[in-house]
């Protein structure tokens, strides 16, 4: 049955290149093999960048590659919208979901690297906006807040009894802020003072700090080679860490 063969033979060779990872044979493998294993991603400067930046990709766009090519991997970092990055790799197929943070409902999908990186989240609010005292995310409760579609943030506003306004991205978020739609933009600083500092804007917003997050590779459940790369990427994490290439990395952005 030719045809049925012919069907067959890309699962096989799948499941046969998954046992010889299993049995010991991960790097040389890896290293041998033509196709890179693939990373969906969201622009989210300055962590990972669709449009390089005076040659900069982002820093955990950079550690990611690096860490993956310490144990003899290549890795291809692939652009689309957070929804489909996420949806993509929750349903296997893709590898791995670029930068993540984890939460309850991400950890019945996904499987989480060592942190890659940390970030501040807080609210950001309109300078000519008077703001109640906060000093704990709780404190936005009953006020008018808003989160992007799909992240993390949006989940927590939700998780802690806010009622939050759902943007597409920070970008729309912090024009809308400013608009005066809506009182208080939770966010991570890093990204968001970027995209502020891109546009002009950096005078317009104050920010309370809230709390600080990890983000994470995040691998997901459903692809078949997932629990033979986490460990793989955090050995190579870990080899960064330790001869001072992620701190290299990192004062490039500085």
């Amino acid at each position: 049955m030719p045809g049925f063969l012919f069907m067959q033979r890309p699962r096989f060779i799948l499941w046969l290149y998954c046992l010889m990872l299993i049995f010991g044979f991960g790097r040389s493998v890896l290293a041998d093999t033509p196709e890179p294993v693939t990373i969906l991603a969201v622009n989210y400067p300055p962590f990972e960048m669709d449009e390089p930046v005076d040659g900069l990709h982002g820093f955990d766009h950079e550690t990611v590659v690096e860490a993956f090519h310490r144990v003899g991997i290549e890795a291809r970092i692939i652009y689309v919208p957070w929804t489909r990055a996420v949806s993509d790799t929750r349903n296997g197929l893709s590898p791995a979901l670029l930068s993540c943070a984890r939460n309850a409902e991400r950890e019945r999908d996904f499987l989480f690297s060592a942190p890659i990186s940390q970030d501040t989240y807080g609210l950001y609010y309109r300078k000519d906006f008077k703001p109640p005292e906060i000093r704990k995310l709780e404190d936005v409760i009953g006020q008018s807040v808003a989160s992007v579609s799909g992240y993390a943030s949006l989940a927590k506003l939700i998780e802690i009894g806010a009622n939050p306004v759902e943007v597409q991205s920070e970008t729309m978020g912090f024009k809308m802020l400013a608009l005066g739609r809506f009182d208080f933009l939770y966010s991570g600083k890093q990204s968001t003072d970027f995209q502020i500092m891109q546009l002009g804007m950096t005078d317009q917003f104050g920010f309370v700090v809230t709390e600080n997050w990890d983000y994470h590779l995040c691998f997901s459940r459903r692809h078949p080679l997932s629990e033979t790369l986490l460990p793989l990427f955090d050995k190579g994490l870990a080899e960064l860490r330790a001869d001072g290439t992620y701190k290299t990395i990192h004062d490039r952005y500085r």
